[in-house]
């Protein structure tokens, strides 16, 4: 079979929140971080035809390089990519190593808040607390409106980025991590649990991050 370059991608950008991946069959690819504190999954155009775990998931992305547009044959202990006279057989790793999410969905909680964040306004927010050396983005609503903010929660002398990005009632303030914003820059429906819980969802992938737990909300 060959894999597509989205999917690649998809993988490139879940090895950044789980250096190992656990790829069930199927046309799904999921991952969670190690802190339990993202969970991610993605669909894919792609069947995988058996179960496989791989342990250094930059390593296998670092192989796939050396081709232009291998096959993949999946064996019962290796995966062999090869292309015109190149080939290399990339064994699988125990799956009981990998940190691996559940098979059965998430039961999201009803949101309290939802918002469209475009990918031009989740860029300048990651690339502003990059900048400013902020390590948290918070989604806080003043009563009227709602902005996207680059913060320190642990310092209220500290410089501050925000953006607009809705209308709300009510007030909130949901601060995440920057470690943990993880996503592909695009598009998404960011739905807001004031128990803990984001959801930023995509045509093709959808992230649940958790939220801080030094957040306050008010409705």
């Amino acid at each position: 079979m060959k894999i597509s370059e989205k999917t690649i991608n998809i993988l490139k950008n879940f090895s950044t929140i789980n250096p190992s991946i656990l790829i069930r069959p199927g046309n799904t690819l999921a991952t969670l971080s190690p802190q339990k504190s993202i969970v991610s999954k993605a669909t894919i155009d792609e069947e995988f035809p058996k179960q496989f775990a791989i342990y250094e998931l930059s390593k296998f992305l670092g192989i796939l390089s050396l081709f232009d547009n291998p096959e993949f044959e999946f064996g019962e202990s290796q995966v062999t990519i090869k292309q015109d006279k190149q080939a290399v057989s990339y064994t699988y790793a125990d799956p009981i190593m990998i940190v691996s999410p559940p098979e059965k969905e998430i039961k999201f909680p009803t949101p309290d808040y939802t918002f469209k964040l475009s990918s031009a306004d989740l860029s300048k927010t990651l690339r502003a607390v990059n900048v400013m050396q902020l390590p948290e983005v918070a989604i806080q609503g003043d009563g009227k409106q709602v902005f996207l903010k680059g913060t320190n929660s642990k310092n209220s002398t500290s410089d501050a980025f925000s953006i607009l990005v809705g209308e709300s009632d009510k007030k909130f303030k949901m601060v995440l991590r920057v470690d943990n914003m993880k996503m592909i820059n695009q598009d998404y429906d960011v739905d807001i649990a004031f128990s803990g819980i984001t959801r930023f969802t995509a045509p093709n992938v959808v992230y649940h991050i958790a939220i801080e737990s030094n957040v306050s909300s008010a409705g």
